[in-house]
């Protein structure tokens, strides 16, 4: 009598949305998994973000159990606030202001987890962490975000490496002035947007309002702009750069910065993307999801929006698998990059080119972000912006002149 074959494994590398999301589908399927994180627990880090879902909700709803689906509402910033078909984004001339962890029998968390190496074989693989221990299995999806270790395994240093956008961010999380939220909250329930003609974008949103006094909603603030010179923003000259260009934005936008308490933290950084690509998934033994896949830009909130396309695109090649072994969940790895690679490249380009054009006064209006807001484009209006950029280039070679 032949022996029982032995049970598939998945490991995810991050604990993040993209790591989380590709352990409930292989949940769905029967797929033990197990996902590592770096942090030593989920209280390591302040919930220092807070992100969209646009396009993507039905994907989601694909990803989650039916008890998981009821929960998203309640982890929302403001779980008040009922979107419905006409919702807008509020986009505002800034200068003069014109209008949870889920853990199951089949899938486990593992904290204080780094990846330091990677080692295949005919139908399994090895990863070892920086505390020496080692775990195996039949899949490795590296999930851990756009410094991903496990892209530079699969593609090598230089063909992994980030690429550096023109422009940078200062972030914060942050209390207002009683009266500059009351303000700010009267324009959108959640967020709103505004361009400066200096060419710098800012984003506003909501991040906790649980509090009854306004002067304790707390906020997620955002300043974007082009320096294509290192800006010299570190440490506690980030704030006072804050304060300094929140002066030249109309009401209440100015009122916005300059109530930033004055200890509050604030990050500043250089944008950067990385356009997607095949690799090499050594047989369907190791793959990329999420940030770790297409890290992009955020001015047009498109990379969740992704991720939970990556997982759901997955959960739907795993459902195909005639058998559970180790070549069917190949097979079904294959399956998913093939999809991936240019849904990915086009969206990391697309949010870099957005980018750029939302950070000058000239072209901020032609740019996706003002054109078509956070929808994703339908495969007409994708063909029909891919036309009239072929036309644009074809002037410019013939120096201008129509043929």
């Amino acid at each position: 009598m032949g022996s029982e074959a032995k049970p598939l494994r998945v490991l995810i590398i991050g604990s993040g949305s993209a790591g989380l999301l590709f352990g409930q589908v292989l949940k769905q399927v029967g797929i033990p998994c197990t996902v590592f994180e770096q942090d030593a627990s989920l209280q390591a880090r302040p919930r220092d973000w807070n992100f969209g879902i646009y396009w993507a909700q039905s994907r989601l709803d694909e990803c989650l159990t039916e008890d998981l689906r009821s929960l998203v509402r309640g982890v929302q910033t403001d779980p008040s606030y009922i979107p419905s078909g006409e919702s807008v984004m509020p986009v505002h001339h800034g200068e003069t202001e014109s209008a949870g962890t889920m853990e199951s029998s089949s899938q486990k968390e593992k904290w204080g987890k780094r990846i330091k190496h990677v080692e295949t074989g005919a139908d399994s693989v090895t990863v070892t962490f920086e505390d020496g221990t080692t775990e195996t299995g039949n899949l490795l999806i590296g999930a851990e975000g756009a410094h991903s270790i496990t892209r530079e395994f699969l593609l090598g240093t230089e063909e992994a490496a980030l690429l550096q956008s023109p422009c940078v961010a200062s972030v914060t999380i942050t209390k207002l002035d009683r009266d500059a939220a009351i303000a700010l909250r009267a324009l959108h329930p959640r967020y709103t947007i505004s361009f400066h003609p200096d060419g710098t974008f800012t984003w506003m949103s909501i991040h906790d309002c649980t509090a009854e006094d306004p002067g304790d909603w707390v906020w997620m603030l955002m300043q974007t702009w082009r320096s294509d010179e290192p800006t010299g923003l570190a440490g506690d000259n980030v704030l006072p750069a804050m304060y300094e260009r929140g002066k030249s934005f109309g009401y209440p936008f100015n009122e916005v910065f300059r109530t930033i308490p004055e200890d509050t933290k604030v990050w500043h950084n250089r944008l950067a993307y990385w356009p997607t690509k095949p690799w090499d998934s050594r047989g369907g033994l190791v793959t990329l999801a999420g940030d770790a896949a297409h890290p992009m830009t955020f001015h047009r909130g498109q990379g969740l929006n992704n991720a939970i396309t990556d997982a759901a695109d997955f959960l739907a090649h795993l459902r195909e698998m005639k058998e559970h072994t180790p070549e069917e969940l190949a097979a079904a790895v294959k399956r998913y990059e093939v999809e991936l690679w240019p849904r990915g490249h086009e969206a990391v380009l697309q949010s870099h080119e957005n980018t750029n054009a939302v950070h000058d006064w000239k072209t901020m209006m032609q740019s996706d972000l003002f054109t078509g807001g956070l929808a994703k484009l339908s495969k007409e209006e994708q063909a029909a912006k891919d036309e009239e950029e072929a036309e644009v280039a074809k002037q410019a070679t013939n120096g201008g002149k129509e043929t």
